[in-house]
């Protein structure tokens, strides 16, 4: 891992202004005065794994006042945490160093549970950060008589559908084609650019449309001991004419992934860390040459409003604004734990343009021929085989056998029969937050708190 990514803003107010300190992982320090964040650039040295500008989140500061601005993606939240007398502010987009930051600041308080216990001492300073949700903008400011920081929080615009009347299945599959198509080619890494593929029609349709307009430098797929879709990646890429890179995750690299998925998603579900612990590992393996990685992640969420299953659901509309709505405050299109390792993820179906064209599609069109994301796979035959576009596809956690292993891995290196995973994930947490009281803003070894966690665990049951 190069350096985890971070941004920090640790602002005090004293009489007249703001006294600001902004610093990340790379090392860019800015002390008072004026200035701007794009968060999801991370720090580093190549362009946001993003669309268009208005896909990032953005950090200002003046000496009067700091604002926040969160897209609706959202796709690396920001934190933040108001002191007691209300002087001090800190923001950040790394949860687990920003709670060590708040214990740090406040110590513990004598004769509370958090003296005595690590996991009881996170959730008490938790309780007091908050999560910008998307689409907002928030400005820091001193309060009416200048004896506090405030935070005003106002909601922005939101995902609008408009109907396109007339279309057919193929034309509006096309016009989201496009959409992808523009974002692709606008990929400006000087680096070599890789597809992630399963053989499916979103990553078929990403690797396809990188190929045609010339930024495709190579195809890879991932597997596990439990499964993998290489016969079909490898079908996909000898209609591209490319080879395809195998990497295989040995049950070790998925659990040696752990520690940093959780703090990736901050605050993870079950299902986003199976989901997330695949790309983590990936990044880890650092088989594929540093630079971008393409995906065909989130055009499920967009174009049928499901996560695993692959059907056709009674109220589309409903089920992708639920989607949208809940991966704005996951975190798992994040390209946190990717920059950790030299690489920029993009995931094409995520940006504005290829969202809004989906919205904008009658949801009868998605189901064209009675499957789900119909219109896709319709206009997708233009440059895909039938087979490909039409295939019947898993999500990445259950090609790889990952959703339905991964507890039993855990207990396996557990040495138990089961185990609760909330609680498991809970405890990894706490030792990140651990580790980053004790070696603020180092690299913390995540097999160390992996092994940490499951010492507590054994310990507590």
């Amino acid at each position: 891992m190069v350096s985890y990514p971070w941004i920090l803003v640790d602002a005090a107010y004293r009489p007249g202004e703001f006294s600001t300190r902004v610093d990340t992982a790379s090392g860019l320090g800015s002390s008072g005065g004026e200035g701007r964040l794009v968060v999801e650039a991370l720090g580093q040295d190549w362009p946001p794994p993003v669309g268009a500008a208005d896909d990032s989140n953005v950090i200002e500061w003046t000496d009067a006042e700091i604002v926040v601005r969160t897209s609706r993606q959202n796709f690396t939240p920001v934190y933040y945490w108001i002191d007691a007398r209300r002087k001090r502010l800190l923001l950040g987009t790394d949860l687990a160093s920003l709670t060590a930051k708040v214990i740090s600041a406040t110590g513990t308080r004598a004769g509370t549970p958090a003296a005595n216990d690590l996991l009881t001492q996170v959730r008490w300073a938790r309780a007091s950060i908050r999560k910008i949700p998307a689409r907002r903008t928030v400005r820091f400011t001193r309060s009416s008589d200048g004896g506090a920081v405030v935070a005003a929080e106002v909601a922005q615009a939101g995902w609008v559908p408009s109907n396109i009347a007339g279309e057919t299945a193929s034309d509006a599959g096309l016009r989201h084609i496009e959409a992808l198509e523009r974002d692709i080619a606008a990929v400006g890494d000087r680096r070599a650019v890789t597809a992630l593929v399963s053989g499916g029609v979103d990553s078929g349709t990403v690797a396809a449309l990188a190929r045609r307009t010339g930024v495709l430098d190579g195809i890879a797929t991932l597997g596990t001991a439990w499964g993998d879709e290489r016969a079909e990646a490898e079908q996909l890429g000898a209609h591209l004419g490319c080879p395809v890179q195998y990497v295989f995750l040995s049950a070790d690299d998925i659990l040696d992934a752990l520690a940093e998925t959780i703090r990736m998603l901050g605050e993870p579900g079950q299902e986003t860390v199976a989901i997330g612990c695949n790309l983590v590992a990936l990044y880890r393996r650092a088989e594929i040459p540093a630079g971008t990685l393409l995906t065909g992640y989130g055009s499920d969420l967009i174009n049928s409003g499901l996560r695993v299953e692959a059907a056709v659901v009674d109220d589309l509309r409903a089920a992708v604004e639920s989607q949208l709505a809940q991966a704005a405050i996951s975190g798992e299109f994040s390209g946190v734990a990717a920059a950790a390792h030299g690489y920029a993820v993009r995931h094409p179906f995520w940006s504005s343009s290829v969202i809004q064209a989906a919205l904008d599609t009658d949801p009868e069109l998605m189901s064209h021929g009675g499957r789900e994301k119909g219109h896709l796979r319709e206009a997708a035959t233009k440059f895909l085989p039938h087979s490909v576009a039409w295939r019947r596809k898993q999500a990445l956690h259950r090609g790889s056998g990952v959703d339905d292993n991964l507890d039993h891995a855990i207990a396996r290196r557990l040495g138990t029969s089961t185990v609760d995973v909330a609680r498991l994930y809970q405890l990894i947490d706490a030792e990140l937050v651990g580790a980053l009281i004790t070696s603020p803003g180092q690299h913390i070894d995540g097999r160390k708190c992996l092994d940490a966690a499951m010492f507590a665990y054994k310990a507590s049951v």
